[in-house]
């Protein structure tokens, strides 16, 4: 039978944080995180590299796609796609070059999971623009090969993460799903969800979501997910409120990525940590009381994160940032009494 996410409290930053090497094979964190960052592009180049008709990408992280040259592409991307073709989503080369480095360079520790972030396809239909900077969420074939685009990309990843010997947990991070409930939005919320669970529902192995802004938990927790990303000083409140909801998604086998880390963590790191941990304890036992789930079981099903991405960081900041999730996991597992083990690489997930 396929093993759920139990991610036992465990530290896992959002992606950005250097990778630590550690003294001896195996002394790693059981969970690693890929930065999704090449040397001269963001998260945004990276997960559209390869796009039919991408001409301008750079260090701006700008991405224009000009539609003749998108059209020409779209029928090889769909068959592609219809194929289950993984080597299609390879991004193309310093791109690849760029991933791969990063694979190996937390390989030499032996997580027994890696976690990658990859911008989804809401997020980058409405980053995206054409030719005359009208965002690609205009047009519904654009939005279509957007989420084709993103399965295969993560049909890839997962590949290449099995092959080191990792169980892959592939997370969608869409900062802009808020803006779905905007009249304004090209996308309603229906269109912009059907196309997110769809592209979702592709993804083999653990899937994860990373959200921001003030997306309504009921509907997000309703999407073919195993794990949810947020960050827990902005929407703890809101997770209680919906704690029937949030009840259910735990029952189903989800998991709660709590971002009580803040990006930019303060010092002095001791003082920080008490604080951070007695927010969290406080928020689960309040997550406990609203909807009837024991504190320890809402414990075991979390991870112990940043409230946002590291990549914008320096080094020593994103590292400082990181080390805070891993010594207030310590302090949480403590206090709820939950060992240290996480899950190990499985044919298949459990599902929501």
């Amino acid at each position: 039978m396929a093993q759920a996410f139990v991610p036992a409290c465990l530290p896992a930053p959002r992606a950005g944080a250097p990778p630590v090497k550690p003294p001896a094979p195996g002394a790693g964190p059981p969970i690693a995180v890929l930065g999704q960052r090449g040397a001269h592009v963001g998260p945004l180049a990276l997960a559209l590299a390869g796009f039919p008709g991408l001409t301008t990408i750079g260090e701006s992280d700008r991405a224009i796609v000009q539609r003749q040259g998108a059209e020409a592409g779209l029928d090889r991307l769909a068959l592609a796609y219809l194929r289950g073709d993984r080597s299609a989503g390879a991004p193309p080369g310093e791109y690849q070059s760029a991933v791969l480095e990063q694979v190996r360079s937390v390989e030499h520790a032996r997580p027994r999971i890696i976690k990658v972030e990859l911008t989804g396809p809401v997020s980058l239909a409405l980053l995206g623009v054409d030719e005359h900077e009208r965002p690609l969420a205009y047009d519904p074939a654009l939005r279509e090969a957007l989420g084709q685009h993103v399965a295969l990309r993560a049909r890839w990843l997962h590949e290449q993460i099995t092959m080191a010997g990792a169980a892959p947990l592939l997370c969608l991070d869409e900062p802009f799903l808020e803006a779905l409930y905007s009249p304004f939005c090209p996308l309603a919320w229906d269109e912009g969800a059907d196309l997110l669970a769809r592209t979702l529902a592709e993804i083999p192995g653990w899937r994860g979501l990373c959200v921001a802004g003030g997306a309504r938990w009921a509907d997000l927790l309703e999407l073919p997910i195993d794990l949810i990303l947020f960050d827990a000083a902005a929407h703890s409140a809101d997770l209680v409120q919906a704690a029937q909801a949030t009840g259910q998604f735990l029952d189903r086998g989800g998991a709660l990525g709590w971002g009580v880390v803040p990006a930019e963590a303060p010092e002095p790191i001791e003082q920080w940590r008490d604080i951070m941990t007695r927010r969290f304890i406080g928020a689960v036992e309040q997550l406990a009381a609203a909807s009837n789930v024991p504190a320890g079981a809402i414990a075991s099903r979390s991870l112990i994160s940043t409230s946002s991405a590291l990549g914008h960081l320096p080094a020593g900041q994103a590292t400082r940032a990181a080390a805070l999730c891993a010594e207030i996991a310590a302090a949480v597992q403590a206090h709820f009494g939950i060992g240290q083990e996480a899950p190990r690489p499985v044919a298949a997930p459990a599902r929501p």
